[in-house]
């Protein structure tokens, strides 16, 4: 079986993304096939993965995808390389409801019989660390957390930590110097790392990783703790079938709308024809039978896409006349009249007569779900949707909208409903992973 770890930590942005991208980036550079994973329904820093490994991240989420569902896929998707780096999601005991395990990282290292490095960071504390690690091992002892990484110390802390912590059952595998230029590399926005589609500066990143991180990581010994990990329970099915498929597919794929799993496109490719449309620099909408609009941060590039007014024109022609469309957060904002950025109006598609209003706390965070109760062209009624939904926005409608989706969880478009239909056009905030459900399929199915 795989030698793999899991990269975890105590609380989140404690480095547990920069340590898991030295050792994808530092093991492909050995001549190693890594596959890359990260715990939880994130975008973000599976780009950064992808990046770093050189080849596509997949999210192991048994929210989303169930217990068997995350065993096999990691069998799946990590067949053919030498070793799986698995980076967690906040606190290794962190979990969707703060009360059971699930969807923790701590259920996946179970789930996957991973070893878990533990990043600590070590800013203003040292022997208390040490309590940090014996309460995290003796939490849950079916939790084997065998090594550590420090991140951002100082020369005298890591020699003390160095001494101490191994009393605790644990070896001390690195100890990353503080940077301040480390810490401009991965700086944070709302949401997380800027996604590196919209960065487009990976040699930076790169350079900051061989810098300031890899001379400070003992890699042979992660890759001797990662070969302690025991076999699983499930091997990998038999794969995805062929593609044959006649349906032409455009997905938005640019600085603006990033997020996309890489499942969307190998299913986009199963069902015919791919596409890739650029609404920042493409003036028209070439002939497609389905559009697909991800998310991302429309906001940050609002100015752009309002100045692109040939593109928008042409996507709402495509509206207008019965196009079959799908957009997820981002996708919908930029269906909305308008986006409002720091008190500054841009106009987008127009699609939908609203008004998407930027805040500054979150107005949609976490796992959502709910059931089809009004008609869609991405679903019959009664399917029940599950996913999650991260936006800072909001949407001011001007007009009455027909929502197909009845919220259980979540916040969606407000007032417990999500999903705008409009003819063949369905938006939602809701994020879908085509493991749990494909529009995709669904739109191409009624073409």
């Amino acid at each position: 079986m795989i030698p793999r770890v899991v990269v975890s930590s105590f609380k989140g942005m404690s480095g547990k993304t920069i340590v898991s991208l030295a050792l994808m980036y530092g093991l492909s550079r050995r001549g190693l096939r890594v596959a890359p994973f990260k715990v939880g329904p994130d975008y973000i820093d599976p780009s950064y993965h992808a990046a770093a490994a050189g080849r596509p991240s997949r999210n192991l989420d048994a929210v989303l995808m169930g217990e068997r569902g995350v065993v096999e896929r990691f069998a799946k998707f990590s067949r053919g390389a030498d070793i799986a780096v698995v980076e967690g999601v906040q606190g290794l005991y962190d979990s969707f409801d703060g009360v059971s395990e699930l969807g923790s990282t701590a259920q996946v290292a179970k789930l996957l019989r991973a070893p878990v490095v533990l990043v600590l960071n070590g800013e203003r504390v040292n022997r208390t660390l040490r309590a940090v690690v014996r309460g995290l091992r003796q939490f849950d002892p079916e939790v084997k957390i065998p090594g550590v990484v420090l991140t951002n110390v100082t020369r005298s802390q890591a020699e003390k930590l160095r001494r101490a912590l191994p009393e605790e059952g644990v070896e001390v595998l690195g100890a990353v110097p503080r940077s301040e230029r480390l810490a401009e590399a991965f700086s944070y926005r709302h949401l997380g790392l800027t996604p590196v589609g919209e960065r487009g500066d990976v040699p930076n990143i790169v350079e900051a990783l061989e810098k300031y991180v890899l001379p400070y990581i003992d890699l042979d010994a992660v890759v001797a703790l990662a070969k302690s990990a025991g076999d699983l329970p499930y091997d990998a099915d038999e794969g995805d079938p062929a593609g044959s498929g006649t349906c032409r597919i455009g997905i938005v794929l640019d600085r603006a709308f990033t997020f996309y799993y890489p499942e969307v496109f190998e299913e986009a490719k199963s069902l015919g024809e791919v596409v890739f449309l650029d609404s920042l620099e493409m003036q028209e909408l070439p002939p497609v039978d389905v559009v697909f609009i991800g998310g991302g941060f429309p906001e940050t590039s609002a100015e752009e896409l309002e100045r692109n007014r040939a593109f928008r024109s042409s996507l709402l022609r495509y509206i207008e006349r019965g196009g079959r469309l799908y957009a997820e957060c981002g996708g919908l904002m930029y269906l909305t009249s308008s986006i409002v950025v720091e008190g500054s109006e841009y106009e987008m598609v127009g699609a939908i007569d609203a008004v998407t209003v930027m805040l500054k706390r979150p107005v949609g965070r976490g796992y959502a779900w709910g059931v089809v109760e009004g008609r869609t062209p991405v679903a019959p009624p009664g399917t029940r949707l599950v996913g999650h939904e991260f936006h800072y926005s909001k949407l001011v409608l001007r007009e009455r909208v027909e929502a197909a989706i009845r919220l259980e969880r979540g916040v969606g478009i407000g007032g417990g409903r999500d999903g705008v239909v409009k003819g063949n056009m369905h938006a939602q905030y809701l994020h879908l992973h085509p493991y749990t459900y494909s529009a995709l399929r669904a739109l191409c199915r009624s073409t």
